[in-house]
């Protein structure tokens, strides 16, 4: 059976409330919270029904006891609205800041940035790069519109530049569609960052390194 400790952890990683959990489980909240404040024994059908719930949304309960989710599992967030480009720096600097990953981006449109981001977005940018996470930029060849040191970025030919921007970010993959509105998707997924990773570095590796004048 698993333990109150795995529930709460299983919780954690889906993001969940006791409300989300008492749901998917067809409990009551109040179930939910006096088995996790240990306030009395829970019955095996009740631990039942919270760990089949949770394995269904993607959680695997292991040795030691432990918990992860599975690969496979699929996380979606949307940011819509002006904001949604600060909300999406905001990720990926609590995503990535204090670790060893990179961050890249492909289809960089720096004056866009300046123009649509506004100076809240470049001062994230500024923290992030002032933090030192690694970063690779993927601009259009011949744009010198530069915000971050120009050795993070390289030049793809205008045929193979993506119209829309993509991040990749742990086990993060993220669209930026300018709008109006602005909206920002991003898919929380091991496959779909690793996949998408692979493709970028390839890109990388034939692009070109900018020549400033």
């Amino acid at each position: 059976m698993i333990s109150i400790e795995q529930i709460k952890a299983a919780r954690a990683l889906l993001d969940w409330t006791q409300d989300d959990l008492a749901a998917a489980a067809g409990l009551s909240k109040p179930s939910i919270n006096t088995l996790e404040r240990r306030i009395s024994n829970p019955k095996s059908n009740t631990m039942k029904a919270i760990q089949k719930a949770l394995e269904k949304a993607g959680v695997e309960f292991t040795e030691g006891p432990g918990v992860k989710l599975r690969s496979s599992v699929v996380k979606t967030s949307v940011f819509e609205g002006e904001d949604s480009l600060v909300r999406l720096t905001h990720d990926i600097f609590d995503t990535l800041n204090g670790t060893d990953k990179e961050l890249m981006i492909a289809g960089i449109a720096e004056h866009k940035y300046k123009y649509l981001g506004g100076e809240r977005v470049l001062k994230e940018i500024e923290k992030r790069v002032k933090h030192g996470i690694k970063t690779k930029l993927l601009s259009c060849e011949g744009d010198t519109n530069f915000i971050e040191p120009a050795h993070h970025y390289r030049w793809l030919p205008k045929k193979f530049f993506p119209q829309v921007p993509y991040y990749i970010y742990d086990n993060k993959y993220a669209l930026l569609l300018w709008g109006p509105p602005k909206k920002v998707v991003i898919i929380e997924n091991d496959e779909i960052a690793s996949s998408h990773r692979d493709q970028f570095l390839a890109l990388w590796e034939g692009a070109k390194v900018p020549v400033i004048d």
